[in-house]
This record gives C-alpha cells, structure tokens and sequence, in this order.
C-alpha cells in the first residue's frame, strides 16, 4: 500500500491546504497528515484544536487521516514507513526553501522522497497568517477557510459568535433578537443585535461617505428621481413602492446594496464582543448564511399574528400580500439554509416560534443551544459566570489559566473539549439546579490539575479552584460549594445532593457516547498513562469497568439515565471483551 504525509503546522487549516491534500490523496492509497509541534513556536490554536480542525475540515477524504507529531518529519516518516513527504508550494520562494528541507532530509539517509505540488493559481495568496490578519480587521474569510474554522477564528480572534435571525415580514425577528438580547444581560452574556435592514436605511438616508452618497445617485437614477428626497436621502416609502411591485426592480435594488451593507456590517462589528445576531430577512434568498457560518434562527408565526402585526404598520392588505412575495415563505427560507448547510457541511438552524402566546422559557431555551452551538471554547460562558459570581480578578486573566492548564501536553482526555462537552450537557438541566452556577464553575476547574502519575488530582483541583475563587473576592460559601462539587468526580461514593447526582452524570457521560467517540476516549486514557505497562493498565483498566457493570445503575438521575444508561453498558461490556481477547492471545 502506498503511503505519503503531508506536514504542516495548521494554525489554522485553509482552503489552500486542503486542495494539497485532496490532489495528494488521489495518488496515494493512505495520506496522513501531520500536524507538527514546535515548543518554540506559539500557535493560535492548541495542538488538540489544531487536529480538530484539520480532521473536520477533511473528513469527507476517507484515505486521510490526522496525527500530531515531533521531531523530525523524515524520522517520522521512517517510523511509520512513509516513503514520501508531500510539500505544496505557492510560488518561488516556496521551493527555494523546500529543496534546501528536502536536501537536508536527504543528509539523514532514510531513503524518503519529497513530491512537489504548486498551489492552484487562485490559491497561490492563501496563508494561515493572511488570513488570521484578515480576520483580526473583519475581513471576509469564507472563501479562504472552510466556515467551522472561521467561526473559531471569529471567536479566538475576534471573541465573535455570529448568529443570523431571519424570518417572514411580520414574523418578529427585531422581537426575538430583543429578547435574546435581555436574557443575555441579566446573564453577564453580551449579545448584540445589528439589524441589516437598519444599515439599509443608513446608507439610503444619513451616513455621508462619498461612497453612500454615490450609491443614492445611482438608486435615484435607476428607480427615478421622485424617490429622492429634498436633502438628497432616499424617500424609503416611496421606493419600497416600487420594488415590492415588481421582483425584478426589488433584485436591483438588493445587487445595489449588497457589497455596500457587507462593508458597514464590519464597521458594526467593530469592536463588539460576544453573541453577534445578524437581523436581516433575505439570508437566505441572498445565499449569505455564511456570515453567520450557517448558524441561523428562523422565525416562525401563526398566520393570524403575522397578518395583525402587519395590518398595525399601517399596510393595506394588498400591500401586505405583495411584501410576503417578495420574499421566501418560512418553508422555502428552511429548505434554502440546510441546504447551505449540508454542501458546507456545518451549521444549525433553529426554529423559534414567536406567535403571541410563546413563552418567556422557549426565549431562553433558545439563547442555551445558542451558546452550546457557537461557544466552542466556553470563554463565553466562563467570562460571563465569573461576571455572576463577582469574581474581582481578571476574567481574561483566569480564563487564559484555564486554557493553559487544559492544553498540557500530557494530557490528551482531560482537556477542554472534555470540559466544553460536559457544560453542553449542564446547559440541559441547568433550570433543574439549585446552585447551577457553582456547579457550572466546579466543571470548569474540576481537571484544572490532571498528573496521570497521581492519585490526588480532584483533590489538588478543588484546592486549587477554591484558593483562586477567594483570591478574587468570591464569597467563601461559593468557593467551598464549588470546591465540595470537584471532590465528587472522585466517584468513590455516591453523590450526597440532586445537583452532584447531575454533576457525577455529567462527568461519567463519555461511557454513554457513540462507539467511535468511545473508542477515541478509550485511546486518550491509555496515551495519558502510557508510561504503565500494558498488562498493568490493562489488569486496572478491567477491574474498574468491571466496577461499573456492577452498579444498579451507572447514572444517578433519570434524566442521565435515559440518555445514557443503556449505550454505556454496551460500550463497557465491549471494552472488556477486547481487554479478555488480548489476555488470552
């Protein structure tokens, strides 16, 4: 079988590597690509992000597969008998300084290869730092990187989450994103609504930039001078009189302002923190879901709401009927985004009703697989908890800790992905929690500590967290909840309280995942205590699933138990089987 890897240090993942690795993968039967580690380099992105992303940006390649590596790739290679190393090149300079690695890599007399691939012509300016520095000024990136790498470059980068909110006229899309808007703020969690329409009637009215000026010039020409106001603005009444009578006029008038909206959108973005909503009816007739990386709420509402809001606009029903077809049904707007979503492979679309009698519940419902969907790396919902919890020390400051800590490259479980998975769960039963918050802030720090040679690692964690939370001025009680809660994930005797009963299941919740995701968690484990003896880690590593079968029950609260009592079962049951087979061999 022919093998090849192509190395690179992913920080992040383009489009430029990706047409590299696609080329190369037709050739060979087996592609691995390396993602290298530096200590010496400082990188956006961690080692387990960095994977993450190269892996879901090509998981639609079935002969490719990721790996991290160190040293030198050319020892690698002859390790993992890899007789070719893949380079692509964008231009001169490139191959200037690939011949001189793969020269030196020759010097090593391992008998590895080096194939050349040039950047297609419209690739050739694609960088990781380019696009990192177009992220940083709110450029477009979408056409450099695939769109779940550019929402985490938005939110490492920028501290963005963009959401778009769209809906039929009438709907209440300004009504929805309002709300959101308020339960974010009495939550600590900024959320911004900028409603494109409302930069729409900027640029056909105030904004006086030779450019705006220039564009209603051009409206006044195409769509005649009686829409023109005294001062020059746009009579916004008198034009929607005639594009909402005819589709063609109205296509005009959105081809007009569409790269003008894309530019004053970044002037909104501007130095705005947390939750972006994206207000703007024709996301989805417009094809610009990626903004918001496919991530959109739709608006939904019964007919009879919608066609009494619109008659208190003072709309005749003609009027209202020719608005309505000027755009997509709800229908036709759904259809349009998973579309979107299913050819970029990423994405999420909510369905919010917002008919008169929706409650205030559904509203914050929504606003928490909102934060379980976009909030990736749990700054967030860490900043904004720390905010609730009146911690006086820096948020950033602890956070950064926190990530740090995560990030140990000993460590490949117990890292922040293990943490973001456990406060998507939390998030579904924080309405049932008597101390949601400390419980949310225990799960943050509860591996904060992780030394696989150690036995004591809840204990110095909750140590740890405590001694931080009263350095900041949070209040003893809340320190020693939150230091009491980390204890429990010992799973030495059964949790004392409700919310320690979720907080365990939570914690336990991998025994219930999907096989694939089983076996990726049974893989971590057994590199984070590599250093013990396959028959030693095997033996324990036996004894304690065993423990677990024995159980009544592997989850103590229903809710767990349901979602995951039954999987966890077969996955351990499994898992011992394999541990049987290789004793017997």
């Amino acid at each position: 079988m022919s093998s090849a890897i192509y190395a690179f240090s992913g920080d992040p993942i383009t489009f430029g590597h990706i047409d590299i690795i696609t080329r190369a993968s037709r050739v060979f039967d087996e592609l691995i690509v390396g993602i290298g580690v530096n200590p010496k380099k400082k990188y956006m992105f961690s080692l387990e992000e960095r994977k993450e992303l190269a892996s879901k940006s090509l998981s639609g390649l079935s002969n490719v597969r990721v790996v991290a590596f160190e040293g030198l790739l050319v020892d690698y290679a002859f390790e993992n008998n890899i007789t070719v190393i893949i380079k692509g090149l964008r231009n001169a300079s490139d191959f200037d300084y690939e011949v001189i690695l793969h020269q030196m890599s020759e010097s090593q007399k391992l008998s590895i290869d080096t194939f050349f691939l040039p950047a297609k012509q419209d690739m050739t300016h694609i960088s990781s730092s380019s696009v990192k520095a177009l992220q940083l000024e709110q450029g477009l990136i979408h056409k450099f990187v695939p769109l779940y790498v550019k929402q985490c470059l938005e939110a490492k980068i920028s501290g963005q989450y963009m959401v778009g909110v769209t809906g039929e006229i009438g709907a209440g899309k300004s009504y929805v994103s309002n709300r959101l808007s308020g339960i974010g703020a009495k939550r600590k969690i900024p959320v911004h609504n900028i409603e494109l329409d409302h930069i729409g009637h900027k640029i056909l009215g105030e904004l006086s930039e030779p450019l705006y000026r220039e564009i209603r010039e051009q409206i006044a020409r195409e769509f005649g001078g009686q829409i023109r106001n005294k001062d020059g603005t746009i009579s916004r009444k008198a034009l929607g009189e005639i594009v909402f009578n005819d589709q063609s006029k109205l296509d005009e008038l959105n081809r007009i302002l569409a790269t003008p909206l894309l530019v004053r959108l970044r002037r909104e973005l501007y130095t705005k923190k947390g939750i972006i909503l994206i207000n703007a009816a024709l996301i989805a007739e417009s094809n610009m879901a990626y903004i918001c990386n496919n991530n959109v709420v739709l608006v939904t509402v019964k007919k009879e709401d919608q066609k009494a809001r619109l008659l208190k606009r003072d709309l005749t029903d003609k009027q209202v009927e020719k608005r309505l077809q000027s755009q997509y049904n709800a229908e036709q707007k759904r259809e349009k985004v998973n579309q979107a979503i299913e050819a970029e492979n990423h994405g999420r679309l909510w369905i919010q009703d917002n008919s008169d009698n929706t409650k205030q519940e559904d509203y914050e419902k929504l606003l928490d697989e909102i934060l379980v969907n976009v909030d990736i790396y749990g700054e967030l919902r860490f900043k904004a908890l720390w905010q609730r919890i009146g911690g006086m020390t820096s948020c950033d400051e602890e956070y950064d800790g926190l990530i740090t800590a995560y990030s140990e490259q000993h460590r490949s479980y117990h890292v922040l992905t293990h943490i973001i998975d456990g406060l998507n769960l939390i998030a579904g039963v924080r309405h049932l929690l008597k101390y949601p918050d400390a419980l949310e802030c225990a799960y943050f720090y509860h591996d904060i500590i992780y030394n696989p040679r150690s036995s004591h690692n809840e204990e110095n964690s909750a140590v740890y967290a405590r001694k931080h939370l009263l350095d900041a001025e949070v209040k003893e009680e809340f320190a020693d909840r939150v230091a009491d809660f980390i204890l429990q994930t010992m799973h030495r005797h059964p949790p004392k309280d409700d919310d320690s009963k979720y907080l365990v299941d939570v914690d336990l919740s991998i025994l219930g995942s999907e096989r694939p995701d089983f076996e990726r968690y049974e893989r971590a484990i057994r590199r984070e205590y590599a250093h013990i003896p396959d028959e030693q880690f095997n033996s324990s590593r036996g004894k304690f699933l065993k423990e677990l079968l024995e159980r009544k029950s592997l989850f103590a609260t229903g809710y767990f138990k349901d979602m995951f009592e039954k999987k966890a079962r077969i996955n351990i049951r499994e898992s011992l089987g394999k541990l049987d087979a290789g004793k017997q061999k």
